[in-house]
């Protein structure tokens, strides 16, 4: 699962918002008399995949604002790339398991396709003109053969991770994994083939073989590839190889942090403190000693003073915590202790150990908390939340939300109705300030917490009346005749409902 302090940092670090799952109410619209866009289902995806050899497919939803947004640029650009490019869209309140096989978690989200079901992330930017300039790009060779070594040197001295095929025979079969690697990451990596013996003795020994080139500090360093000459490991080589001890993390690089599949360490850095560089010697100190177990990531810590907040840290810099996605659990290292790369070792090494207790992020519980609906912080949401013999239904909300804001007075009735209801309870928590075990994609996300069930929570994505609620959570409660868990306590209370 994933924390909503994650959600938060990926509504302002990649390309999908948390915005977009707020106050947009208008219809998205595909239907442009001037458009090549592929409307595409269960049914006919699979088949123009694998016919198509270069689409960029949109997985968007019709509320979506971004998408109603991009729509038009998107439409331009599917007549303007006719002939080269195919340009499609799955809508995924539709067409959900679709999107769910894709990782689709906001909206839009673009990705482009090789006449496979094998994805890469679009990159470029909204406008038509970037998603041509993007995709035309696409077309252009995965990698560059290398005849002498200015070209080898031109190749090297560019900007990003390169990596380099060594090899006798262009059309043996180490070759032809390389192309095929070449092919699927070529929008993150450089890559380039050399026959020429000098080559193989500069960067590999002499022997055939994947070598990676990447800057460490002022310097270039290369990694040769020693596991075997299979697409899958060569793939997960440049992937775990290419990062830097410490990397800084931004919109261009975030999902691939997130695909690299490690835990997260978050450093919020001031930039301009005197004592940056004892700073950046202790993270990278740690990164070393953790180094395939962990992604250590700092960022400006006076820009995302807000959002270090998001985790739990004060705002005090330097502020480092360990992100558990998994399970939506955070854990600071300690702000009243120095940071240095001993102290910030042992601790990282104390997480991954599952020694560290998590910290919470939590209000403090309301002085009256005896309304229809009951207010959850991080504090008391076992206490409220997952009490075992009362029916309890959540919703996860965010002050600024607009559609939360539209079923506060919904919501409210709700609690009334259910007010004499001992078994039930109705209560909401702001999922920006609080840490709680929920799943939460968007806002408001409402959550039921049956009686005897609690380890298999419900999303409730019905209508938002008070009448639908209403009859969710007689149907679907543990303390209602015909629900699980257990019989109603007080049938004399249900039957008021």
């Amino acid at each position: 699962m994933r924390s909503i302090v994650a959600f938060a940092l990926i509504a302002l670090l990649a390309v999908s918002a948390v915005s977009a799952h707020g106050d947009h109410d208008h219809d998205h619209d595909h239907d442009h008399a001037d458009t090549e866009v592929v409307e595409l289902t269960d049914e006919s995806f699979d088949t123009y995949i694998k016919d198509t050899p270069l689409a960029l497919v949109e997985f968007f939803a019709p509320w979506c604002g971004h998408c109603k947004q991009l729509a038009p640029q998107y439409a331009k650009a599917s007549v303007e790339l006719k002939g080269v490019a195919s340009l499609a869209s799955v809508d995924c309140t539709v067409y959900k398991d679709l999107c769910s096989r894709f990782g689709v978690q906001g909206f839009p989200t673009l990705k482009v396709f090789r006449g496979s079901d094998k994805p890469a992330e679009y990159q470029g930017g909204r406008q038509s003109a970037d998603i041509v300039k993007y995709l035309r790009k696409q077309t252009e060779p995965a990698f560059v053969e290398v005849n002498d070594d200015a070209e080898l040197d031109a190749f090297v001295a560019k900007d990003g991770v390169d990596i380099i095929g060594l090899f006798k025979d262009f059309g043996s079969e180490a070759a032809k994994t390389f192309k095929k690697v070449a092919e699927t990451l070529r929008n993150d990596y450089n890559f380039a083939l050399s026959k020429l013996p000098g080559h193989h003795a500069k960067y590999n020994d002499g022997k055939e073989g994947f070598v990676l080139v990447k800057d460490e500090g002022e310097s270039k360093v290369h990694v040769p590839h020693t596991g075997e000459h299979t697409e899958e490991a060569v793939s997960k080589f440049i992937k775990a190889e290419a990062f830097p001890l410490v990397g800084d993390i931004g919109p261009e690089n975030f999902q691939k942090y997130l695909d690299r599949g490690l835990p997260l360490v978050w450093a919020f850095v001031d930039e301009s403190a005197k004592d940056k560089s004892d700073v950046l010697k202790a993270l990278n100190a740690a990164a070393s000693a953790t180094k395939g177990q962990l992604s250590v990531v700092k960022l400006d810590g006076v820009r995302w003073a807000e959002h270090a907040k998001h985790f739990g840290l004060s705002g005090k810099l330097p502020g480092v915590v360990a992100e558990d996605r998994e399970n939506s659990k955070n854990y600071i290292f300690p702000e009243d202790q120095p940071l240095t790369g001993d102290a910030l070792t042992a601790h990282l090494k104390a997480f991954l150990a599952g020694e560290l207790t998590p910290s919470l992020k939590s209000q403090e519980p309301p002085a009256d908390n005896n309304g229809p609906v009951k207010v959850v912080v991080g504090k008391t949401f076992d206490e409220i939340v997952m009490d075992d013999t009362k029916d309890v239904l959540v919703e996860f909300y965010a002050p600024w939300c607009g559609h939360c804001k539209t079923l506060a007075p919904k919501y409210e009735k709700l609690g009334k109705l259910f007010a004499k209801n001992k078994s039930v309870v109705i209560a909401k928590v702001d999922a920006t300030e609080n840490d709680t075990p929920a799943s939460v994609q968007g806002f408001p996300t409402i959550i039921f917490y049956p009686a005897g069930s609690k380890s298999s929570p419900l999303t409730y994505e019905g209508d938002r009346t008070v009448e639908a609620l209403a009859k969710y959570v007689k149907e679907h409660g543990g303390t209602f005749k015909g629900g699980e868990g257990k019989p109603a306590a007080d049938e004399h209370a249900h039957d008021e409902l």
